[in-house]
């Protein structure tokens, strides 16, 4: 009996036909067992207007719109939206609206970078990164792995600028789990949207800048492999990619600055599956290689690698010497690969346990 009292009560504010006032609204959306249904006319066209201005005009999310009523969900202001005629915005693009306006917990800042830190962002974007636009002028960043070390170094470029979020993934094609990495920045970093023709056409004016572009792209595709040479060790440079247009361009830069690269050739065709997972690859993967033995390791003193793994490889091939026997290095290649290896099993493992926590029902039939 009381909580229909408070309901004629806050409804008799609206008799003479006019919308409620703010405060008028959500006294009347705390009401308990509220029937919308029952409302008259002006209360249910108050809500609407409300609703509608801060949802849809000022982009405040369900979720923070269910905790000015209080004591309720982002399930049940997506109720009530549908009940007033409101049209709720796409999940993804209130998701991402709320970062940008919630400056005080998911701050972004402008990029400060020198014009070899655009470089090198750009080549690991072209090898790797997955670029778009979302909404106005908000920037958004992603890539997946399952590299400790490559997610670490996608939160040490981009935290500095934004909010970074990192989710397990499942991925049903290979039955494998993964994590996914996003970084939602400012307009600043417009730069990674913008062809590459254009980008490489400031990159080359500088050896420093193309030195970051190669360095991004190595860092992104590319392996820093020590191999058995008959009874001596060889040092080989490779970059893979489905793109020739981008490898051709690394080899371009290469020659440029006196190297000898060999390729880009067809590494693996298309149709042909791969030796894990065997999936079938959707298209031609092309590869790019440095294979003079000094000229590698000249190359390797002056890429300035920032992917923690593959700078631990870099520092391991400069310490070697032309004519090392293999019997002396391989143990150290070995034991180098097996700290990898099981690096990346801990965490592809910790991505599995954290999807499983999250999905309880997961693999169990429909």
């Amino acid at each position: 009996m009381q909580g229909r009292l408070f309901l004629r009560l806050a409804v008799a504010d609206c008799a003479d036909g006019s919308p409620p006032g703010d405060a008028k609204i959500l006294e009347l959306l705390r009401t308990p067992r509220l029937s919308i249904k029952n409302l008259e006319a002006a209360s249910k066209e108050g809500i609407r207007e409300y609703l509608h201005r801060k949802h849809v005009k000022e982009g405040m999310s369900l979720n923070d719109t269910a905790k000015l009523v209080g004591n309720k969900t982002s399930g049940y202001t997506s109720w009530l939206t549908k009940q007033v005629g409101v049209q709720a915005r796409d999940f993804e693009e209130a998701r991402l609206r709320g970062i940008h306006q919630k400056v005080r917990k998911y701050e972004r800042r402008p990029f400060d970078g020198t014009e070899e830190d655009k470089a090198y962002l750009l080549g690991l974007r072209h090898g790797d990164l997955s670029v778009s636009r979302p909404f106005g002028d908000a920037i958004r960043v992603s890539t997946s792995t399952t590299h400790p070390t490559m997610a670490k170094l996608f939160r040490d470029l981009f935290e500095p600028y934004g909010h970074v979020y990192q989710h397990p993934r499942y991925k049903k094609d290979t039955n494998a789990f993964e994590w996914n990495l996003q970084a939602i920045v400012d307009s600043s970093f417009e730069f990674l949207l913008e062809e590459k023709a254009k980008s490489w056409a400031w990159i080359e004016e500088r050896p420093g800048t193309m030195l970051a572009y190669i360095a991004g792209a190595w860092d992104a595709e590319g392996t820093i492999g020590v191999f058995r040479n008959g009874k001596c060790t060889a040092i080989l440079l490779s970059i893979y990619n489905t793109n020739t247009e981008f490898l051709d361009r690394i080899r371009r830069f290469l020659i440029d600055m006196g190297y000898h690269p060999v390729g880009p050739y067809l590494d693996k065709r298309k149709g042909t599956v791969t030796s894990k997972y065997r999936i079938q690859r959707k298209k031609d993967y092309w590869k790019l290689v440095l294979t003079h033995f000094d000229e590698s390791q000249a190359l390797l003193a002056k890429l300035p690698l920032r992917h923690s793994e593959k700078v631990t490889r870099k520092e391991f091939a400069k310490s070697l010497r032309r004519g090392y026997k293999w019997e002396m290095v391989g143990p150290r290649v070995r034991a180098l690969r097996t700290s990898e290896l099981k690096g990346r099993d801990e965490f592809v493992r910790l991505a599995e346990l954290t999807f499983r926590s999250s999905h309880p029902n997961f693999g169990q039939p429909l």
